[in-house]
């Protein structure tokens, strides 16, 4: 049936996409693609796969697809200063185009392959794909969480309402896009700490989660709820998470820049990729570093809710929050508490006062033995003594 078309268009696949910040991913992505093949061909993107479709139904060959795809990658391995675009509301910041890391462009010929299958119905084989477009393998650098010490240089130069939002930051291991989601109802306040519950909606994983609040924040975290009402963002500026999302970002970044001009180790950038060291998701890898310093690797990455989550985390809660308080100490920035970081250790001082015990029981026996013969020798004197009158 000829008047059914089988392909849409570039809009109208992403008309279909529901979800805001997946949209506008696949945007920039498909916005690079589209400078690269007007500077390449001088056709748009749309116009590219609407030739390429029309030459594969005639040819049956796919060739020129791989073809292309390796082209792009060799385009994003280099930097374009004869690009330029604009940015920003008055379109007054200009950018050029600069190279991408390996990693970023597997995501883009990802992206761009799914895009080809559903917008073309182009097949594309991953064999041949990984045979003919072989992307450079990645540098691989050890991520910097904060240092208990930058993070208190960070909280220190905040203002009130920003330390308390990285204060709950680093007590959860939340992602900003999920902190700025919480709302006063997801917060219960019956337990030994304040626990929040962030809902699968919020998550990244769309998986459920729950976090607490240290002692030390609590005072804080408790003034702001009596200001809100259930239903009222706790953080969140937008009921746009996108936008609530971008503009606390925007915020970190002012912080981190002026405190570089002090502190140069807040502008410090990774070699491999240019990224700032320090950004707001370096709170979240602190609270995974502290939590797994405490407990184990395996809580570490529980507790701020990555897959290397175990099961029997989840099966009692009353455990999950007693492993929190056993966390608690390594997270708190001002306040210290004395507690037992692990079974081990309580096993050791176990042994230990044993030992002791056992000592003090000899010596006891000892004692009892020497005033024993002490008093058996004093009646030999005596006795004696009283054989030498007769």
């Amino acid at each position: 049936m000829s008047y059914i078309e089988d392909k849409i268009t570039i809009k109208e696949y992403l008309d279909n996409i529901q979800d805001k910040g997946k949209k506008n991913h696949i945007k920039a992505i498909l916005n690079q693609f589209d400078i690269f093949c007007k500077q390449k061909y001088n056709k748009s993107n749309q116009q590219i796969m609407d030739d390429l479709f029309e030459e594969i139904q005639k040819t049956q060959r796919k060739n020129i697809v791989y073809m292309i795809f390796n082209q792009f990658k060799d385009w994003m391995l280099v930097d374009h200063p004869e690009v330029e675009y604009f940015l920003g509301r008055n379109k007054n910041q200009k950018r050029t185009i600069k190279k991408r890391h390996p990693n970023t462009i597997k995501t883009y010929i990802k992206t761009i392959r799914a895009i080809f299958e559903e917008i073309g119905n182009i097949e594309i084989n991953s064999r041949i794909l990984a045979k003919r477009v072989k992307i450079p393998k990645a540098e691989e650098e050890e991520p910097e969480p904060f240092t208990k010490e930058q993070m208190r240089i960070l909280l220190d130069r905040c203002s009130n309402q920003a330390k308390l939002k990285y204060m709950v930051l680093k007590d959860t291991g939340c992602r900003i896009g999920e902190l700025v989601q919480i709302r006063k109802c997801d917060v219960d306040l019956s337990q030994k700490r304040i626990a929040v519950r962030v809902h699968a909606k919020y998550t990244k994983m769309k998986k459920a989660k729950t976090a607490f609040i240290t002692k030390e924040t609590e005072p804080m975290f408790r003034i702001l709820l009596k200001h809100k009402k259930d239903e009222e963002l706790l953080f969140g500026t937008s009921e746009d998470k996108y936008s609530a999302k971008g503009s606390e970002k925007a915020h970190f970044r002012y912080y981190r820049n002026e405190l570089a001009k002090d502190y140069p180790e807040f502008g410090e950038r990774y070699q491999s990729n240019n990224r700032h060291k320090k950004t707001v998701h370096s709170i979240r890898s602190y609270t995974a570093t502290q939590c797994t310093r405490a407990i184990d690797e395996s809580w570490g990455h529980g507790y701020t809710g990555h897959k290397k989550y175990l099961d029997q985390y989840i099966r009692d809660k009353d455990d999950y929050l007693e492993k929190f308080i056993r966390s608690e100490n390594h997270l708190m920035i001002y306040e210290t508490t004395e507690v037992i970081d692990s079974s081990e250790e309580l096993d050791k001082m176990k042994n230990e006062n044993q030992v002791m015990k056992n000592k003090m029981e000899e010596i006891v026996k000892t004692t009892e033995t020497i005033m024993k013969l002490y008093k058996e020798k004093t009646k030999e004197e005596i006795e004696l003594e009283q054989l030498k009158l007769y």
